[in-house]
């Protein structure tokens, strides 16, 4: 999909929520795209844009390598209830929380809900950790680069540019109907079967 640069909104307009994807058991990337699917067809959902997936190094115990892709989508839910539609899609695809940071068939962060700052037992917003992790924000960055973090008041490039792409080993893009692999660097290869 298209970046999604517009990120201007009305007061009447529904707002804009940022959601990270990840996955390293089962099968990620159909998984990932699976999901994708799930939530553009869940009603108060409208997936706008979404990122190319990235191949990127886990953060935690010893575990296999993560697909990571965001997706930026107009909502017509509350926060609370979009963390609760979450939650239930990364049960539908066999989640279960049995190891903080350990491996999982999905994972689905909500990062950002339009500028709201929100801070519950349940639920913070922007993401705690999203001005630190680069298998976030170099997926965001690819979809929504001008979106300013709430609380930083930097864009989300910004940020991107900061971290760097540590951790990000290959890119898989699904534009154009053609799949491509690419190393971190942007070196295109064919898709490997």
């Amino acid at each position: 999909m298209a970046e999604c640069t517009d990120l201007s909104i009305s007061p009447s307009d529904p707002p804009l929520a940022a959601i990270a994807l990840g996955s390293n058991l089962g099968e990620p990337l159909r998984q990932l795209r699976s999901a994708v699917q799930m939530l553009a067809q869940t009603a108060g959902i409208d997936v706008l844009a979404y990122s190319p997936w990235y191949c990127t190094i886990p953060v935690g115990p010893p575990q296999p390598n993560y697909w990571n892709g965001c997706l930026i989508a107009r909502v017509q839910l509350s926060p609370w209830a979009l963390l609760k539609t979450l939650q239930r899609i990364e049960v539908h695809f066999g989640r279960q929380r049995q190891e903080h940071w350990g491996a999982r068939t999905l994972d689905l962060d909500l990062l950002l809900y339009g500028d709201r700052v929100i801070t519950t037992a349940e639920l913070t917003l922007p993401h705690p950790r999203l001005a630190e992790r680069p298998f976030v924000l170099v997926p965001l960055a690819a979809i929504a680069p001008h979106w300013r973090h709430p609380l930083l008041g930097e864009t989300i490039q910004t940020l991107r540019e900061r971290v760097g792409d540590a951790g990000i080993i290959a890119v898989l893009s699904d534009d154009a109907g053609e799949t491509t692999f690419a190393t971190a660097a942007d070196r295109l290869l064919p898709e490997r079967h």
